[in-house]
């Protein structure tokens, strides 16, 4: 109620003064007052109103209202105690017109500085329709985009930034980006160049195989991209015509974009979105980029710091590959499509020979080392396909889709022979280990995850009874040593 008060006009609050003043009169008189406190209590709050609407005129005429109830109801009522009521009345009205124009004043003042013309929203429209006139007159055309009121502005770029937000996923994130940006800059072409994993080179992480190459790929060495790379700012294809030092930088550029901005986010260049083909050009393009660059580069680091977490829970710390929860829920998955699709699957599992003692002969952190190197072998040698795991201290395992035992036993035995072979280093030190390994084929039917990981693990027993560094496989029918080696 106290919201619609102060947003009503003040003149209607006059008005409701004066309505007021005779039923606060009467009222008074009726209850025997003390010298107008009823009219001053009753009508104290439409005139404290209309001192904050900071029309002094308005504010003068309610409290004249206010001052001739208090005389009346002072003249039959009273002052306190008996006393002389216009006395009292006069203490009144003085009170109440000099609080009046004081806050009446007060607020003159507070709106004046708000609205100065470099901190008010005023002043910021006045901008956006700056440029447009210039354009008027230098073009005689009209900035249609100028024509977008402020307030729908600032919405657009809550939404966008509000969508951005809460999107944590990149895959979804980087689309949502393109689509916004078309819609909100009016153009035909968004593209979205992040870093490599090796942080060397731009690449589009939305184009498709086999598509075509774009028109502007950005060099990370030389050209607009570099530019704004080393440079961090927003560089437009108006501002490359314009400016001479831009102009004999990119001379060898052959194509320029209408826009290239870098995506900033605490001090990090995450990558580059580059703009073309804008269907209506506008005066606040270049503002409205350099907003939306700022969004879309924290909302992409979100993304990334919210996957980079992910993948700490997934994976072990210390070899980068799945952990053991992870590897049991995509080994249950791979199962289920075996038994489906009725395709082979097998699982490899290994054991570092002897590898407390090698800890306790080199050194944890040596021993560490050597984890970390066998990681590395284990994906140069499996498929891409493949599962890879550290299933538990010195414990690797691999599931293999569409590899039956035969192809299974071939790759840990390449596998094998690879690590008996490569030397590690920690420290300066090369150093030798061997691996001891068990082969399982999914027999399909009714073998559980569990059943087919028991079976790998029991020719992984078998090879490290039967000497170490060597292959065992197994079938539902019976287990063969197929290698070893003294």
């Amino acid at each position: 109620m106290i919201r619609a008060l102060l947003n009503t006009k003040p003149w209607r609050l006059v008005v409701l003064t004066g309505t007021l003043a005779p039923l606060a009169i009467v009222c008074g008189i009726r209850w025997e007052g003390t010298g107008g406190a009823v009219s001053l209590a009753s009508l104290v709050l439409p005139v404290t109103l209309v001192a904050l609407s900071g029309r002094l005129r308005w504010s003068l005429t309610a409290s004249f209202l206010v001052a001739a109830s208090i005389a009346i109801e002072a003249f039959y009522s009273g002052g306190p105690d008996g006393g002389n009521g216009y006395r009292f009345a006069a203490a009144l009205i003085l009170i109440i017109s000099t609080l009046s124009l004081l806050v009446a004043t007060a607020v003159r003042v507070l709106r004046s500085a708000v609205e100065d013309p470099q901190t008010s929203l005023r002043y910021l429209r006045e901008l956006e329709e700056r440029p447009s006139i210039a354009n008027e007159k230098s073009e005689g055309q009209q900035d249609h985009s100028s024509q977008t009121e402020f307030p729908v502005l600032l919405e657009t770029l809550e939404d966008i930034g509000h969508r951005i937000s809460m999107n944590l996923d990149l895959d979804t994130l980087l689309p949502a980006i393109v689509s916004t940006a078309k819609a909100s800059l009016h153009c035909e072409e968004c593209r979205v160049y992040l870093w490599d994993r090796t942080g060397t080179s731009l690449i589009n992480p939305l184009q498709a195989e086999g598509a075509d190459i774009d028109q502007f790929v950005p060099d990370v060495d030389e050209g607009i991209a570099a530019w704004v790379i080393r440079e961090r700012v927003l560089v437009t294809s108006k501002q490359v015509a314009q400016d001479q030092l831009l102009t004999s930088e990119l001379a060898d550029q052959d194509y320029v974009p209408q826009a290239v901005a870098p995506l900033m986010a605490g001090g990090d260049l995450l990558g580059l979105i580059v703009i073309d083909e804008l269907k209506s050009p506008s005066s606040n393009f270049k503002r409205m980029l350099d907003t939306l660059a700022n969004i879309y580069a924290l909302g992409i680091k979100n993304a990334q710091l919210f996957r980079r977490v992910e993948e700490m829970a997934l994976r072990d710390g210390l070899t980068g590959l799945f952990n053991h929860t992870t590897f049991q829920r995509e080994l249950r998955n791979l199962v289920r499509k075996a038994s489906v699709n009725g395709t082979p699957l097998s699982l490899v599992m290994s054991d570092v020979d002897f590898f407390k003692s090698f800890n306790d002969d080199y050194g944890h952190q040596a021993g560490d080392d050597v984890l970390r190197d066998l990681a590395q072998l284990w994906k140069a040698v499996m498929p891409d396909s493949a599962i890879l795991a550290r299933y538990g201290g010195e414990e690797f395992i691999a599931a293999v889709p569409g590899s039956d035992e035969d192809r299974a036993t071939e790759l840990a035995e390449i596998l094998r022979s690879t690590i008996e072979q490569h030397p590690f280093l920690s420290h300066g030190r090369e150093m030798r280990v061997t691996a001891s390994f068990g082969v399982a084929e999914f027999a399909g039917g009714t073998q559980s995850t569990d059943d087919l990981v028991r079976v790998a693990d029991q020719c992984l027993y078998s090879a490290k009874e039967s000497g170490r560094n060597r292959v065992v496989c197994h079938t539902v029918r019976s287990v063969i040593t197929l290698r070893s080696t003294s």
